[in-house]
């Protein structure tokens, strides 16, 4: 593995840029839903993503690697990091309401850190992470409590949007393992692996010729492949590469914030009061993180 940076502006930039994509996604998928099973999401995301990907790659030359470790991680990358979260995430939001859904993605970095200490040798557990990390984390238990109290049926719901969050921590560890590899060639990589699961199962599951989605839903998946998946997919890759799984993770704070702000802007949804002690919290919990593990 390359050895990872410190954080600079530009970092930080894209770092809140593919939060920003990532919080629509939620919102994509609560429209998805209305027409689409969960797995039907998952596999036209991830299929529309692969061919723009796939178009993009051949412009600019890319070759995938043919050894059989790179395609080992290709495939557990693929599973991990759409196939099996995206599909998690969608039957989660049959009981769970998107503001929700991505607050509980905020705990990726809690699990991002515990792997990362121990598959890694320069992305290890400091105090001032650990503690920034935990302040954050209160901040999701703080809206984990409420929402249970308030919705106690959406319990299963919730459990399968956290397995989800587990994905996409372990898959940031299996990135860094081909961090020698071209950013476009890695998502490419994955993303052919997660078809060759997914596309058999929509053709026996959700056959194409019987799906019968409305134009608002079709919107959703399309934007979901080109915003969601392609291009944050991109971004996430190369963050991982350059500045580590964990610094990596600290999206999993911001994606609730700009969640609830896709939700107020476009649904008109103004969050709760008990919702902003938590957005304050994990936002505190980011700050304390970044700022002094750059002399720890």
């Amino acid at each position: 593995m390359t050895v990872i940076r410190a954080p600079n502006a530009w970092d930080i930039a894209r770092l809140m840029l593919v939060s920003a994509i990532w919080g629509t996604s939620f919102l994509c998928n609560t429209i998805a839903l209305v027409d689409f099973s969960p797995l039907a999401i998952t596999a036209w995301r991830v299929s529309l993503a692969t061919v723009l990907v796939l178009i993009i790659c051949a412009f600019r030359k890319v070759r995938l690697p043919w050894d059989k470790t790179s395609w080992i991680l290709f495939t557990g990358i693929g599973l991990l990091n759409s196939a099996v979260p995206f599909t998690l995430i969608g039957l989660g939001q049959r009981s769970v309401d998107s503001a929700t859904t991505a607050i509980l993605i905020a705990t990726t970095p809690f699990t991002t850190l515990v792997l990362s200490h121990y598959m890694t040798s320069d992305d290890k557990i400091t105090r001032y992470k650990f503690f920034g990390l935990i302040l954050g984390f209160i901040g999701v238990l703080v809206l984990l409590g409420h929402d249970a109290a308030v919705n106690p049926g959406s319990t299963f719901g919730m459990m399968l949007i956290l397995l989800a969050a587990f994905c996409y921590a372990f898959s940031s560890l299996l990135i860094r393992r081909l961090s020698h590899l071209r950013t476009f060639a890695i998502v490419l990589g994955s993303l052919l692996t997660s078809c060759c699961f997914l596309i058999p199962l929509l053709f026996w599951l959700h056959p194409p010729w019987q799906q019968t989605g409305g134009r608002d839903a079709w919107l959703a998946v399309v934007f979901l492949a080109i915003g969601p998946t392609a291009a944050a997919y991109l971004l996430r890759a190369e963050i991982v590469k350059i500045n580590g799984a964990i610094f990596m993770s600290n999206a999993g704070y911001l994606i609730p914030v700009f969640a609830v702000f896709w939700a107020w802007l476009m649904l008109n949804e103004w969050p709760a009061a008990i919702t902003w002690v938590a957005l304050v919290l994990i936002l505190s919990g980011i700050a304390v993180g970044r700022y002094r593990g750059r002399h720890t």
